[in-house]
């Protein structure tokens, strides 16, 4: 009987694993990618075809309200659109629910949509609306429910006043060049919050480059949205030039720059700055003019009554310290060459050397290339590289006075969310302590009772005791009286008794003597 309960038992065991067990597999499993098998229709375009040809740089732009319709039996769980140009806000509706919803609200180039979270199951048919004006598009990929590909990119906001760090970099490839080894150290294996703030978006020359610039970003483990300075692209190699330049050719005066750097710096509250160096590395112009306005903004954006507008959006702010590269006083030299256990033993340097510039397939010059891979491609490490060393730093300004280990930018200072974990910790700390004294409290209270009850009880034994004194008095005055009452009757008896044998006496006497 009891083998036969333990193979019922058992037989239970394996069918329900026949049945959890594809629902694990399932939920693991790669989203699989159904572009081609859906239908694209619509109005704004003469074609759609170009929105599933897999070609990232052929972008169309549309007519006026614009309806993209796409079509599968087998439902659609996510999207991933790429865009040319940052559209805004648009619609997408179900159309077999008339449900909507509404995306696009923070402009990103590359949006990802979760069609199934959205409307709570895989439509079949939805259209994506854009009403108001045309719309610049390159691809729409569609996946089925499951783990996206590593090339979807799911962005997140940018960090807007809970930075660590705050990365000027001037082009798209710098923070793969000078500052190699940064982003996939501090964002993508410390998590810090790292936002990119680039000086031009390219668009003067290519827009080609801003998709470089989300692709490289991306692939070194930077998910906060970067922000696309709209300064133009060129180069002059002297710092008085390139401001010349800058007003001559393209009417923009060295205010307008540098309040467009006030406001990152005021938006984003850094705790951290780094920039280029002041010699601009090979000497380009636009990288010694970013920082420029680096150096005059950390002294600017503490105080409220310059560039007030920025000041009265979002605030004065100072940074507790600003790296410059290569800067020569109070130098620091970072650590890019340890494995990194978030890109698989990678280190930061080879990261940023294998995925990050890499991703910037335009920017492949002999002159880069070269810098960053050596003659014979043997740079394997950030130390071999001689000139413009992206590990080298100089503290340029500092509310927390030096560096001691010199080695580390977050030296003497605390991301927020280390501030964060601190202050839970203190509040923990005060809650204990309440608990604490309220235990205490309570403890105190318990014992004053207990003293008082003590005290009442004491109180009524003494009470009784009296009340039974008393009674006892009572009683022994009673006893007392009854005794003398008692002595009183004994005597009145006993003079009565003498009393009558006198009077018998004499009257005996009398009848005797007649």
């Amino acid at each position: 009987m009891k083998q036969l309960r333990f193979g019922i038992i058992a037989a239970i065991i394996i069918v329900s694993a026949m049945f959890i067990l594809p629902v694990q597999v399932q939920a693991a499993a790669p989203a699989a990618d159904i572009t081609q098998s859906t239908q694209f229709s619509g109005t704004g375009y003469e074609s759609f075809s170009f929105l599933q040809n897999g070609e990232t740089g052929d972008f169309c732009i549309s007519g006026e309200d614009t309806q993209i319709t796409l079509e599968n039996s087998a439902g659609m769980a996510q999207l991933y659109l790429l865009f040319d140009m940052e559209y805004g806000a648009y619609t997408v509706t179900d159309l077999a629910t008339g449900k909507s919803f509404t995306a696009g609200n923070n402009g990103f180039l590359h949006e990802y949509i979760d069609l199934q979270a959205q409307f709570g199951e895989k439509p079949t048919s939805v259209t994506i609306s854009f009403d108001t004006g045309s719309v610049q598009l390159s691809e729409i990929s569609v996946y089925a429910e499951g783990i996206l590909p590593d090339t979807v990119q799911v962005w997140e906001n940018s960090l807007e006043g809970k930075t660590d760090l705050l990365l000027f970099s001037t082009h798209g490839d710098d923070e793969h060049l000078y500052f190699a080894g940064l982003l996939p150290k501090y964002a993508g294996q410390l998590q810090y919050g790292v936002q990119v703030v680039y000086f031009t978006d390219h668009r003067n020359d290519t827009n080609e480059r801003t998709h470089e610039m989300l692709n490289g970003l991306w692939n070194v483990g930077v998910r906060a949205y970067p922000v696309f300075g709209s300064f133009a692209d060129f180069r002059v190699d002297s710092l008085s030039g390139t401001y010349e330049r800058y007003q001559n050719q393209y009417n923009t005066t060295q205010e307008q720059m540098l309040a467009f750097v006030v406001e990152q710096i005021r938006r984003f509250r850094p705790i951290v700055g780094v920039g280029h160096d002041l010699a601009g590395e090979y000497g380009h112009g636009m990288h010694q003019v970013y920082a420029d306005l680096l150096t005059k903004a950390v002294e600017i954006t503490k105080d409220p009554e310059q560039f007030p507008e920025s000041a009265k959006k979002y605030g004065a702010w100072e940074m507790q310290k600003l790296y410059l590269h290569l800067y020569e006083e109070n130098p620091i030299v970072l650590d890019y060459d340890q494995p990194l256990s978030a890109f698989d033993g990678l280190s930061a340097f080879q990261v940023s050397q294998q995925l990050g510039f890499p991703s910037h397939k335009s920017q492949q010059w002999p002159m880069f290339v070269t810098w960053i891979y050596g003659e014979n491609r043997d740079i394997t490490r950030a130390t071999q590289i001689e000139t413009y060393n992206p590990a080298h730093f100089g503290l340029y300004a500092s509310k927390v006075g030096a560096d001691e280990n010199k080695n580390d930018f977050f030296e003497n200072v605390l991301t927020y969310a280390q501030q964060e974990q601190l202050e839970q910790e203190r509040l923990e700390q005060e809650r204990l302590e309440q608990e604490r004294l309220e235990q205490e409290r309570l403890e105190q209270e318990r014992l004053e009772q207990e003293r008082l009850e003590q005290e009442r009880l004491e109180q009524e034994r003494l009470e009784q005791e009296r009340l039974e004194q008393e009674r006892l008095g009572r009683e022994r005055q009673e006893r007392q009286a009854r005794e003398r009452r008692q002595r009183m009757i004994y005597a009145s008896i006993g003079a009565a008794i003498m009393v009558i044998g006198i009077a018998a006496l004499l009257l005996y006497k009398k009848l005797r003597r007649k």
